[in-house]
C-alpha cells in the first residue's frame, strides 16, 4: 500500500500543480483533439473541459492559424519534420467569446501507455503585448523627438566614449555616427578644452566632485572640417541597466553670439551719437553766443568805418563781418544735422496758405536776390492751395533754394517761384536759368558737405549741408525735393508736399 501511498501522492501534487499555474496546459491526441485542459486554460479561453473534451485543438484559434495547425500536426505525423513541436513561439488564440488575443504557445510530445500525445502550455500575453506597444509608442516618440529637435544630444559612457548622437548632433559638428561612435567626446572641442574635458571626467569619477556635471556652460566646438564656434553646453548624468552614463545638450549659439556682438556694436554707437550730439550742441551754442556779439560789433563799427575809417580798415571790417556771418551759417547748419540725424527736429505743423508762404519767401530773400543782382517772381500759385507743414522749416527750405538759384544765375537774370496741383500734391518750383549743374556732380547733389567745382567764387560759398538739410527738413514732412537740369539752360527744384483740402464748411 504505501508505494500506492506514493503513487497516489505523486498524483495529488502533479494534480495540483496543473490546477495551479497560471499558464494554460491542454493535452491533445496524436489527432489533435483535446484530452484534458487544467483550470487556468479553462479560465483563458472561457470554455469549460466539458465543452472542450474530444474537439479539436484548432477550434481555439483563428484563421489562418486553424487551417495550419492542423497541417503542421498531419506533416510532423507523416514525415517527422518538426515545425512546431519543441518550439515556442507567438500565436492568435480565440475565445468562446469571440474575441481574439496574443498568445504565447508551447507544445512537447509525450507518450503515455504506448499512445503518442502533445502537451500545449499558453499564456495569454495581451497585458505584455499592451507594454510592449507602449514602449514601442514611447521609444518612437522619443526617437522623433531626439530626431527632430534642433539642439544636439550626444551620449558618451563613464569613460567619455561616444554611444549615441542625433542627427542635429551629427549637422552641428559635420560627422556621421560612425564616424564618432566609441571615439572619445575630446575630439568634438578643440585644445585646451580636449584636455581639461578628460581631466574633468576623470576628477569626478575619483572624487564626485561636479564641475561640469549638471552645469550649463558656454565652450568652443569643433567641426569636422577644423573649424571652431561657440557652443553651450549642458551635461546630465543618468543610469542605464546599472551602467553609469552622461547625455550633453549641445547648442550651436554662432548666431546667437553674432546678434549680442550687433547690439554691442549699436549700442556703442548710440552712446557715441549721443556724446557727439552733445558736443555739437555745447560747442556750437558756445561758439555762436560770442559770434554773434561780434557780428553785432562789426555792424556797429561799419557803419562808423564808413565815415571816418580808411579803404583798408572798411575792406578789413567787411571780410570780418562776412566771415562772421559764414560762421554763424556753419554752425546752424551742423546743429541742424545733428537734429536730424538723432531724429530730434520737432516740426511745429500748421494750416498754411501756399500762395501767402511764397509771397513771405520772395519778400524775405529779396536783398540776397539784389546782392547778387537777380529778381524773384512769383508766376502763379492759386489761392485755394494749401498745406500741413511747419512754415519756419519749410521756409528755410525755400530759402536755401532760392539763394542757391540767385548765385548761380547771371546777373539780371530772372528766377520764377511757382505752384500748383499735381494729383493729391502741390508742387513749389525754384527755376533758373544758370548754367545747370554738372552730369558728374547730380547725383551727389544732396549729399553732405558737397559742392560743384566752379571758378566764380561767389558760388563757392557756403557749407555744402544746406541742400541735405533741405531735403531731410521736406522728407520730415513725408514730401520729396528733387531737380531737373539741363546744361546751360538752367535748374529747376520742386517740392512736392500733401495738399490739405479745405474742409467742407469751413470757409
Amino acid at each position: 500500500m504505501k508505494g500506492q501511498d506514493a503513487v497516489n501522492d505523486l498524483l495529488s501534487r502533479t494534480k495540483a500543480i496543473v490546477e495551479t499555474i497560471v499558464d494554460g496546459v491542454i493535452t491533445i491526441s496524436d489527432r489533435g483533439l483535446i484530452e484534458t485542459v487544467n483550470p487556468a486554460a479553462e479560465n483563458i479561453f472561457g470554455y469549460r473541459l466539458d465543452e472542450l473534451s474530444g474537439r479539436n485543438v484548432s477550434m481555439l484559434m483563428p484563421n489562418p492559424y486553424r487551417k495550419e495547425h492542423d497541417g503542421y500536426l498531419n506533416n510532423y505525423l507523416n514525415t517527422g519534420e518538426k515545425k512546431i513541436i519543441g518550439i515556442g513561439r507567438e500565436v492568435t488564440g480565440l475565445r468562446k467569446d469571440g474575441t481574439t488575443f496574443p498568445l504565447e504557445l508551447a507544445i512537447s510530445e509525450m507518450e503515455v501507455n504506448g499512445q503518442r500525445m502533445f502537451t500545449g502550455i499558453v499564456r495569454d500575453i495581451s497585458q505584455r503585448k499592451v507594454t510592449e506597444d507602449k514602449l514601442r509608442e514611447l521609444f518612437s516618440r522619443t526617437k522623433a523627438i531626439l530626431d527632430t529637435i534642433v539642439d544636439g544630444v550626444i551620449t558618451i559612457s563613464d569613460r567619455g566614449r561616444i554611444e549615441t548622437v542625433n542627427p542635429a548632433a551629427e549637422k552641428i559638428f559635420g560627422y556621421r555616427l560612425e564616424e564618432l561612435s566609441g571615439r572619445n567626446v575630446s575630439m568634438l572641442m578643440p585644445a585646451p578644452y580636449q584636455h581639461e574635458h578628460d581631466q574633468y571626467l576623470a576628477n569626478y569619477l575619483d572624487t564626485g566632485e561636479k564641475k561640469i556635471i549638471g552645469i550649463g556652460r558656454e565652450v568652443t566646438g569643433r567641426r569636422k572640417d577644423g573649424s571652431t564656434f561657440p557652443l553651450e553646453l549642458a551635461i546630465s548624468e543618468m543610469e542605464v541597466n546599472g551602467q553609469r552614463m552622461f547625455t550633453g545638450i549641445v547648442r550651436d549659439i554662432s548666431e546667437r553670439k553674432e546678434t549680442e556682438e550687433k547690439l554691442r556694436e549699436a549700442m556703442r554707437r548710440v552712446h557715441e551719437q549721443r556724446i557727439k550730439d552733445e558736443f555739437i550742441a555745447t560747442v556750437s551754442h558756445e561758439l555762436r553766443t560770442p559770434l554773434t556779439s561780434i557780428k553785432a560789433s562789426l555792424e556797429l563799427i561799419i557803419g562808423h568805418a564808413v565815415a571816418e575809417g580808411s579803404d583798408q580798415e572798411k575792406m578789413l571790417i567787411s571780410i570780418a563781418h562776412k566771415n562772421s556771418d559764414r560762421l554763424l551759417l556753419l554752425i546752424n547748419d551742423i546743429l541742424d544735422i545733428s537734429k536730424i540725424e538723432s531724429e530730434k527736429m520737432k516740426l511745429n505743423l500748421r494750416r498754411v496758405s501756399v500762395r501767402s508762404f511764397l509771397e513771405t519767401a520772395i519778400s524775405d530773400n529779396q536783398a540776397y536776390a539784389e546782392k547778387h543782382h537777380v529778381k524773384y517772381s512769383l508766376l502763379s500759385c492759386p489761392k485755394s492751395l494749401h498745406i500741413h507743414v511747419d512754415p519756419d522749416r519749410l521756409m528755410q527750405v525755400m530759402s536755401n533754394l532760392m539763394s542757391n538759384a540767385a548765385k548761380f544765375s547771371h546777373q539780371d537774370s530772372l528766377i520764377e517761384v511757382e505752384a500748383g496741383q499735381r494729383g493729391d500734391n502741390v508742387r513749389i518750383t525754384v527755376r533758373d536759368k544758370g548754367p545747370g549743374i554738372p552730369l558728374d556732380f547730380q547725383s551727389r547733389v544732396f549729399e553732405k558737405f558737397t559742392q560743384a567745382d566752379t571758378s566764380d567764387k561767389r558760388q563757392m560759398s557756403g557749407t555744402g549741408l544746406g541742400l541735405h538739410i533741405s531735403k531731410s527738413i521736406v522728407e520730415r514732412h513725408h514730401g520729396e525735393l528733387s531737380f531737373k537740369s539741363v546744361i546751360g539752360e538752367g535748374t529747376e527744384f520742386y517740392i512736392d508736399l500733401k495738399q490739405q483740402l479745405q474742409r467742407q464748411g469751413n470757409q
